[in-house]
């Protein structure tokens, strides 16, 4: 008998490539899976993969090279917004990356326009825009006894395929981690991950929009600046009832506020940010049923804005601490003069109609 070792070695070889491209075939796999585990590739997946990668793992402090997926934890959850709105597929939701929470709802009937915030009638904490053409801001809280503060961002998108009904537009907010000092750095971080958030969003629901330019956005302010009122150019700019003012940049952020040092404290508020301001009752201006006037606490005025801007709510109130009421103690004519000429340039600067003449 006669062996045909050149036949036996084609099949020894045979086989061993067959076993080798199994053995590829299962390592690949694996190493396809545990791809899927990092950081990366988790946040691509959340919520639809509506979040920016990059700046949302840079906002939690990590690479988006990193390979280091074990306790690194994300989430998405779904809730309606209001009963009055239809809201498109994928929308509202909430996303968790690793403790960083970003909503993502219509801009009608949201419920986080305020959810995220504290700093209505805070002399200390303001909203500060957003550049680069977007509707937006960010809350810098600082924490005096540690050294450290978290950062909340909003961004609003109008759509101008939508109609009230079909949400009006998006809007976004998130949070910086907890812990974690709001530095320029994280500013920046926050603000392009819920920018780029609002655009994906838009991107994935048909929405039409002119969102901002992501490549020109910088890290918003951490805090107002108190000026003399004749020096202010921002917020408070044009005051005459006080000497000094605290103020933002103007930009066309969705609330704004402007404080008279010693006197009232000015804000505006558009979109689902009136919708649910701290006056909220059943009215359509800032909670009210009326486009200007006065009650205890507070002296409105409006305006009606293009698209998720809806009705532009601008009041005046007290300073937080002060026992004064404007049923017994009214506004003054110079008072009366700032806020009035407050709300006209910021409805200028979003594009809406000339507030109503008097607040009274």
């Amino acid at each position: 008998m006669k062996w045909n070792y050149q036949a036996l070695l084609r099949g020894n070889v045979k086989r061993r490539l067959i076993g080798s491209a199994v053995a590829l075939a299962v390592l690949g796999s694996g190493y396809y899976g545990f791809q899927l585990q990092y950081p990366a590739a988790k946040t691509a997946r959340v919520c639809s993969g509506m979040l920016p990668v990059d700046p949302a793992l840079s906002l939690v402090g990590k690479s988006k090279l990193s390979l280091l997926g074990l306790g690194f934890h994300v989430s998405s959850k779904q809730f309606d917004v209001s009963s009055d709105v239809t809201e498109p597929s994928g929308l509202a939701t909430t996303c968790d990356v690793d403790g960083v929470v970003i909503s993502i709802e219509t801009a009608s009937g949201a419920h986080n326009a305020y959810g995220f915030y504290s700093f209505q009638r805070d002399q200390e904490s303001f909203p500060v825009p957003l550049d680069a053409g977007w509707q937006g801001f960010m809350v810098t809280d600082e924490d005096e006894d540690e050294d450290e503060g978290e950062a909340t961002a909003s961004v609003l998108l109008s759509c101008k395929n939508w109609t009230p009904e079909e949400g009006s537009g998006i809007l976004v907010v998130g949070e910086s981690p907890y812990g974690r000092e709001a530095t320029q750095a994280v500013r920046l971080d926050l603000a392009r991950t819920v920018t780029g958030a609002a655009q994906r969003a838009a991107e994935k629901t048909g929405c039409a929009t002119e969102p901002g330019n992501s490549g020109k956005l910088t890290a918003p302010a951490a805090e107002a600046t108190t000026v003399p009122a004749s020096d202010a150019t921002g917020t408070c700019k044009g005051m005459t009832s006080v000497t000094k003012v605290r103020e933002t940049a103007a930009g066309t952020s969705p609330a704004e506020e402007c404080l008279l040092v010693g006197g009232l404290q000015l804000a505006a508020a558009y979109g689902p940010f009136s919708d649910a301001s701290q006056a909220v009752v059943n009215g359509p201006y800032g909670g009210h049923d009326t486009p200007s006037g006065t009650d205890e606490y507070t002296a409105w005025t409006s305006a009606t804005c293009q698209g998720a801007l809806g009705v532009g709510y601008y009041h005046a109130s007290p300073l937080e601490g002060s026992d004064r009421r404007f049923t017994k103690d009214p506004l003054t004519k110079e008072e009366r003069a700032d806020l009035e000429h407050f709300a006209a340039l910021s409805a200028a600067r979003h594009g809406c109609s000339t507030p109503t003449v008097s607040a009274s």
